[in-house]
Order: structure tokens, then sequence, then C-alpha cells
């Protein structure tokens, strides 16, 4: 018997020592334990997490497919009606001017438009068109004539004034004048207005005198002399006798 209260005692001693040892061993693995339990929880809850944001993920796409294939679909559908639109209205643009251009033509054969009497005043026109070009013409001949025989005639003009102060070139019966040398045949003498410079040179001559006819109205055969000897006389310088007293020409 009192082996038996030994051996529980023994016991009880043995019970609280392990009681006491895995409640030390408890203590010791405890946070070991809560920091895997938080481990766990973590990726536990990070799966829950991830399945319900995918989920969601998914689902979004979803209606935002079907809502862009909507609103594409609509674009579409605007575009084309627009499209057709354009389409037709270019159609039917194009059928009323091909309309329109038949009518006024009609209208404009019909009663605007007369092509005989269109023909007719072309023909007028054209015709009264050449005869003003030819009166244009007659008159700017006209006037380019007039201007040419103008100049023709300031040239004579002057020729002749220049060939009035030149009469002492003229020849005589002794001595022949510069523009009529003997050395030269009759054609190759110089020539103005298609007659010989001699020749004008006279005519100018003879016109000057005609000029003095009252001063030469009293000269003859018998007063010659007195002329050639008195020439402040008659109000002339005496040219005459200052020709006859030059130096003949010697040729060689």
């Amino acid at each position: 018997m009192a082996s038996y209260i030994k051996e529980l005692k023994d016991l009880k001693e043995q019970t609280i020592q392990s009681y006491f040892d895995s409640l030390n061993e408890k203590e010791k693995y405890k946070y070991i334990e809560l920091n895997a339990a938080i481990v766990f929880q973590k990726y536990a809850r990070r799966l829950i997490c991830r399945k319900r944001f995918l989920l969601l993920k998914s689902q979004a796409l979803e209606v935002q497919k079907a809502l862009r294939g909507y609103l594409a679909r609509a674009n579409h559908q605007k575009d084309v009606a627009e499209q057709n639109d354009n389409l037709m209205t270019q159609f039917y643009k194009y059928h009323v001017s091909i309309i329109q251009k038949h009518w006024q033509g009609y209208r404009c054969r019909k009663n605007i438009m007369d092509y005989h009497a269109n023909k007719k005043w072309l023909e007028m026109t054209k015709k009264k068109n050449e005869e003003t070009l030819n009166e244009m013409r007659e008159l700017a001949a006209k006037k380019q004539y007039a201007l040419d025989l103008k100049n023709e005639e300031e040239q004579k003009n002057n020729f002749y004034k220049i060939a009035s102060n030149l009469h002492h070139l003229i020849s005589t019966k002794e001595i022949p004048g510069v523009y009529n040398t003997p050395y030269l045949p009759p054609e190759l003498k110089p020539q103005v207005y298609n007659a010989d410079i001699e020749e004008h040179l006279k005519s100018v001559f003879k016109k000057s005198l005609n000029k003095n006819k009252p001063i030469l109205k009293s000269i003859n055969k018998n007063n010659i002399n007195n002329i050639v000897n008195n020439p402040n006389k008659y109000g002339e310088p005496n040219y005459q006798q200052n020709f006859l007293n030059r130096r003949p020409i010697q040729y060689q």
C-alpha cells in the first residue's frame, strides 16, 4: 500500500513536471507558431484577394469588350450612313446637273439662241470688222505717207538750206565745181534725190536770185560790169567776183 502511494506521488510529480515542461515547450514555440500562422494567413488572404481581383478583372474586361464593340459598331454604322448619304448626294447632284444641262440647252435653243440669226450676225460682224480693219489700215497708211512726206520735205528743206550756202561750189566755164569733177563718169557723181548735187546747187542759187528780183530788176548786159565792180550799191556782197578771183584748182 505504501509502495502504491509512493508510485502515485511519483506519478503526480512526473505529471506536474511534464505539464510544466509542456507549458515551457508551448511558450518556446508560441511565437514561431504565431509567425507561421501569420504567414499562412497572409498567403491565404493574398490567394483569396488575387482570385477575387482576377474575377473582377475578367468581368471588367468582358464589360469593356462588350462596350467597345458596341461603340465601334455604332461609329461604323454612323460612318457608313454618312458615306451613303454623301454618295447619294453626289449621285443626285450629278443627275440634277445633267437634267439642268439638257433643260437649259433645250430652252436656249428654243427661246434664246437662234442658229441662223446668230450665223447671220457673226457674218455681219466679221464683214464689219474687216471693213473697220481696212479703214484703219488705210488711215494708218495715209498718216504714214503724210509723215514720210513731211519728213522728206523737212529733209529737203534742210538740204536746200545747207545748199543755199554752198553756191560758191558751183562749176564755172573755166573751173569745174567740187561735185562736178571731170575725172568721174556721170553715173558715179554724187547724187541726192535722183539728181546731181551740182544741179541742186544751181537750182538753189537760181531760186535765191529770183527772191532778189527787186534788186536785180535793173541788171542787164550793159550794167553787169557795174554790179561786179560795185556790189555794195545793190545791197549784196560780191560773191560772183570773189568766186571768179579765186585761185584755180590744180588737178594732178
